[in-house]
């Protein structure tokens, strides 16, 4: 069996992440419903097509933490068509989707004061696999999460067969020992990142240029790609209208699925903490009724 650096080493070469293609892909912040639907669905797809999810009514997966304003969607373009999703969750009173799995970890973290991001639902289609799709989002979301919400630990869970990749391309460590997904069918480990480690270690390892002459860690910190749609800064007080919008949140949610019902008492709660009466009841503004609502529900009967 070869030593772990050893194996880190050949991972990292064949990752070739200066080479990844920066005029092929664009990567932004979902926003209408439409790019909620395409991603929540390509994440269905794609777990069915892997064998961890079976086939459902409702063709979209939305996790919990999707139905609360703590979690931001990313999604790659190819054109016009969505080709990649990642979702980027900060930590809240309602808890990461590792809290299922890794509880006394997480809490360990937080009691040591680390502010935590969960990197999640991630899904390529098929044919955009090993293309940069995923280094892009990664990207995006290490910019977001670290420069914007001021993380300073990033967690994500992983089939135990990648854990060598993430160790040896992003640094992460694991949390504990592979367990059985709290949902899916599938084994999981969690793995933890320090995001304020992260451009040390790109420094060292990551030392080839892209073709422009700018290296893998300008593009990760002080010179995003063009294909990367976020603005240089965001203030605090700005983070709020990056939040899924009340008419999107309404037709997912509440009109297209029944997410909100399937949530449980303490993340119900905090929902109604933090989402206004009038979204929450399908009013103000929003074009929705209580018979659009009705009328949902038994198109899904």
């Amino acid at each position: 069996m070869l030593p772990a650096l050893l194996v880190d080493s050949i991972i990292r070469r064949k990752a070739r992440l200066h080479e990844t293609p920066l005029d092929r892909y664009r990567v932004c912040v979902a926003h209408t419903v439409q790019d909620y639907e395409d991603a929540f669905k390509l994440l269905h797809v794609a777990y069915v097509f892997q064998g961890i999810e079976m086939i459902r009514g409702v063709d979209m997966r939305i996790t919990p933490q999707h139905v609360l304003p703590e979690s931001t969607v990313f999604v790659a373009m190819e054109g016009d068509m969505i080709v990649g999703t990642l979702t980027v969750t900060i930590d809240s009173p309602a808890g990461l989707p590792l809290d299922k799995d890794y509880p006394e970890r997480l809490g360990q973290l937080r009691s040591e004061g680390a502010r935590i991001v969960e990197f999640g639902s991630l899904a390529i289609v098929r044919r955009c696999w090993h293309t940069g799709v995923a280094t892009l989002l990664n990207m995006a979301a290490y910019r977001f999460s670290y420069y914007f919400l001021k993380a300073t630990h990033t967690t994500v869970g992983v089939n135990p067969k990648a854990m060598p990749f993430y160790r040896a391309v992003y640094n992460f460590h694991p949390l504990g020992g592979s367990k059985e997904h709290a949902e899916l069918q599938a084994p999981v480990i969690g793995l933890v990142q320090d995001m304020r480690e992260v451009q040390d270690f790109m420094r060292k390892h990551f030392d080839k240029p892209f073709a422009d002459g700018t290296s893998v860690l300008d593009r990760y910190t002080i010179s995003p790609p063009p294909c990367i749609e976020l603005p240089e800064s965001i203030a605090p007080e700005e983070l709020p209208r990056w939040k899924m919008p009340r008419a999107v949140f309404q037709e997912l949610f509440m009109v297209k699925s029944n997410r909100i019902d399937s949530l449980d008492p303490d993340a119900k709660e905090y929902l109604r903490k933090c989402r206004s009466r009038e979204t929450l009841s399908l009013q103000g503004g929003a074009g929705l009724t209580k018979a659009d609502l009705e009328m949902a529900a038994n198109k899904r009967d």
